[in-house]
């Protein structure tokens, strides 16, 4: 049977890949409350057709902070993706080129950005603070030697979430598949009998918004805040010096039952009327797409479903998968009577009740 939508790849990937990296791909944290209703808040916004209108040499494209995008999307950055694929991270960079879109690289790859470098298209580099100023200004500073020219930093976990469905599944990481960026970086002391790892040790070597302030400072490329979903936080991320926001709740992986990035966007997107802002979570069709835009976004990050697209038929299965979402998402401009970008906005949705 042909695979068409992104819910066939995924199935796909689940009968080929080990239970154990399926279980780390896809679940998320404690019940995966927040990782379902990711997805079921786009399904429970309508859409609002516009007939007969002019949309004929129309376009998906779009220009996000000076990086033209065929449509308005990038890959998400996700850790390990030789779990899925061996060519890993380097064949989803070649399926982001394939369809003109850009790429987020997880400080947490397992293929070196040098290796990614010669691959065209806009390549921004995610990265978490660390405790130690001198490991994330190393860590930058290689990424943007191997062209990162965003730079994505992630604020909604300073820790683990904790897994039970990758836990149940007693995923580890395979011998071959390392953080090549982070191996070298030294390990944590032993914790004191009686210390909670948590809060005696985690939360204590945590960063704050005044590292977030310093690395703004310090890059020659935007900074963008990846991990927001309070309106307020989005205000104080652009006072340190970002440049914009992503609006994500980790794929669900972090804090079960945090708001759907979804039901916040409006709200994140009034408090930042004049920055780039984009949002992640639960997009699995090109619909999905275009009700992100409408409520505010510029851009979405796509992430499992790329995955499972790399996981069955390396690049040129992502590449399906991101094509397939620009189709879905071209089609549904045009059926909403939108041209381009400039044209989509609420009053092509359909909220539920309740909603503002």
């Amino acid at each position: 049977m042909a695979l068409l939508t992104l819910a066939d790849f995924e199935t796909e990937a689940e009968a080929r890949l080990p239970p154990a990296i399926f279980a780390y791909l896809a679940g998320g944290a404690g019940d995966e409350r927040s990782l379902r209703a990711n997805t079921a808040a786009w399904a429970r916004i309508g859409l609002m057709p516009r007939h007969l209108r002019p949309v004929a040499g129309g376009s998906a494209a779009v220009s996000l902070l000076g990086q033209r995008l065929a449509f308005p999307a990038l890959v998400a950055p996700m850790a390990f993706q030789r779990l899925a694929c061996p060519e890993g991270e380097r064949g989803m960079a070649r399926a982001a080129a394939a369809q003109g879109i850009g790429m987020v690289l997880s400080c947490q790859t397992s293929v070196a950005p040098e290796a990614l470098a010669t691959i065209p298209g806009p390549r921004w580099f995610q990265l978490y603070l660390r405790p130690d100023w001198s490991e994330t200004r190393a860590l930058a500073a290689r990424a943007l030697a191997a062209g990162a020219s965003v730079l994505v930093v992630t604020v909604d976990a300073p820790l683990n979430g904790l897994r039970d469905r990758e836990q149940r599944a007693g995923f580890a990481l395979p011998a071959d598949v390392r953080p090549v960026m982070l191996d070298a970086l030294p390990p944590a002391p032993p914790l004191p009998e009686g210390e909670s790892l948590v809060f005696d040790r985690l939360m204590a070597l945590a960063p704050g918004w005044q590292d977030l302030a310093r690395l703004c400072a310090e890059s020659p490329v935007p900074v963008l805040a990846k991990g927001v979903l309070c309106p307020a936080d989005a205000q104080v991320a652009v006072a340190a010096g970002c440049a914009g926001v992503i609006v994500s709740n980790h794929g669900g992986r972090v804090l079960d039952d945090t708001p759907a990035p979804a039901s916040v966007l409006s709200a994140i997107r009034a408090a930042l009327p004049d920055r780039p802002v984009l949002v992640d979570g639960g997009i699995r069709r090109g619909g999905d797409i275009f009700k992100a835009l409408a409520l505010g976004a510029d851009a979405v990050l796509l992430g499992r479903p790329a995955l499972w697209g790399l996981a069955v038929g390396g690049a040129a299965g992502a590449s399906q998968v991101l094509r397939r979402l620009r189709d879905e998402f071209e089609v549904t401009m045009a059926l909403c009577g939108c041209a381009t970008r400039a044209e989509i906005g609420p009053d092509r949705l359909v909220l539920p009740a309740g909603s503002q």
